[in-house]
């Protein structure tokens, strides 16, 4: 009897990744703000993956993102995960194509629907640490965390849903010009790898380098998403 799949996945893949899985695929959508607190991810996903009732397939919806999985138990279930250091190479279609575009536009912020409906972006990040904090905090906050990139980039996965996320993408890209300098671009994704990432569960024997499988009884590493030559993870959302 085959093992049944579930889904635990940040929550800014909701819109890319859900729109792909069947109705009644069992789906946990983690809090988008883990990110930024990368201690806290596997203690989260493990206390998700430890209340699964029966031995299952698992997608993991996350990159390493900050070697924030790294220490994730697999127990009884086997694990599948993206083999990207963050979430921008799974838009970008797979961790290669995003070293190349770090390689070719060192320097880039990305957007997509997913943080922009999250709100996980400069601007808004901005406006919350004004309201925290005196005016120069909040300017010194966002300047530490946002002055070394040159570019913002919009990923969109067709030309309607990079239209539908212009009006949001474009306040944020006003902000960024005139404290940083960004300037502003967009790109069409590809959801190939997610494609790929949701039929694993049926092709678990033939992965590909593609993607990170823990069996049962095995523990998630740095060195699992490292590739021959491949230096440690870049930060989040740079290229």
């Amino acid at each position: 009897m085959s093992q049944p799949t579930v889904v635990l996945s940040c929550n800014v893949l909701r819109h890319l990744l859900g729109s792909r899985l069947p109705a009644d695929m069992p789906v946990t959508w983690m809090d988008i703000a883990l990110h930024n607190t990368p201690q806290k991810l596997a203690a989260a996903l493990q206390q998700r993956l430890d209340a699964l009732p029966e031995p299952s397939m698992v997608i993991v919806g996350y990159g390493l993102c900050g070697s924030g999985l790294v220490g994730l138990k697999a127990g009884m279930h086997t694990l599948i995960i993206p083999r990207t250091h963050d979430c921008v190479a799974i838009f970008i279609g797979s961790q290669q194509r995003f070293v190349q575009r770090f390689v070719a536009n060192a320097g880039t912020y990305y957007l997509t629907k997913g943080w922009l409906d999250a709100g996980d972006e400069p601007l808004t990040e901005y406006l919350a640490y004004a309201q925290q904090y005196d005016q120069e905090t909040a300017d010194y906050l966002v300047e530490m965390k946002y002055r070394h990139y040159r570019t913002l980039c919009m990923v969109g996965f067709s030309q309607n849903e990079l239209d539908g996320c212009r009006t949001d993408a474009m306040k944020v890209a006003a902000f960024c010009k005139q404290r940083f300098g960004m300037e502003y671009e967009e790109t069409i994704g590809t959801s190939e790898l997610i494609d790929a990432l949701v039929a694993m569960p049926g092709h678990i024997d033939s992965a590909t380098e593609e993607f990170v499988v823990v069996r049962p009884g095995g523990e998630i590493t740095l060195e699992m998403f490292l590739r021959a030559g491949e230096g440690p993870p870049q930060g989040r959302k740079q290229a």
